[in-house]
């Protein structure tokens, strides 16, 4: 049996793999259709192939090449990245998107150890009004500014 070379890559290969397998495993009920007439499982399973066949490349080069061991865990930009996505979620219905915006960035940017208090601020007040002008002005989607409203 070959021996890995690359953690990394192997632990890599077997998420691909996995993601695939429960793609196809999930849109089994699909109909597929044709290339010409496409049913609503054709895209899912030609993804979910695509990711075994991924999944299959890296595995081999795992097991051919020297790679990198596999990182431990940084739980603080985890917490904080997750923390972020949940709060825009929370927050763009209460707040609005300028607020939702600014805290979405600050606590992803808080995740970084380099990260500093005045550039993350800097970053998402930028962000924050980009954000209002692109989404609110320019497109005119249906959110408020602040708050409901």
């Amino acid at each position: 049996m070959p021996r890995q070379r690359s953690p990394q890559d192997l632990a890599s290969a077997v998420v691909f793999v996995m993601f695939g397998a429960a793609g196809l495993w999930f849109g089994r009920d699909y109909t597929l259709g044709t290339a010409a007439r496409m049913g609503p499982g054709y895209t899912p399973m030609l993804l979910s192939v695509g990711l075994i066949l991924c999944g299959i490349v890296v595995g081999v080069r795992a097991l051919t090449r020297p790679g990198p061991l596999i990182e431990p865990i940084v739980w603080r930009t985890n917490a904080l990245v997750l923390g972020a996505i949940l709060s825009f979620v929370v927050l763009i219905g209460s707040l609005g998107l300028a607020v939702a915006t600014f805290v979405v960035t600050a606590l992803s940017a808080w995740g970084s150890p380099e990260s500093r208090w005045k550039e993350t601020l800097l970053l998402a007040l930028f962000l924050a009004v980009f954000c209002v002008v692109v989404f609110i002005y320019a497109l005119r989607q249906p959110m408020s500014v602040l708050g409901p409203g």
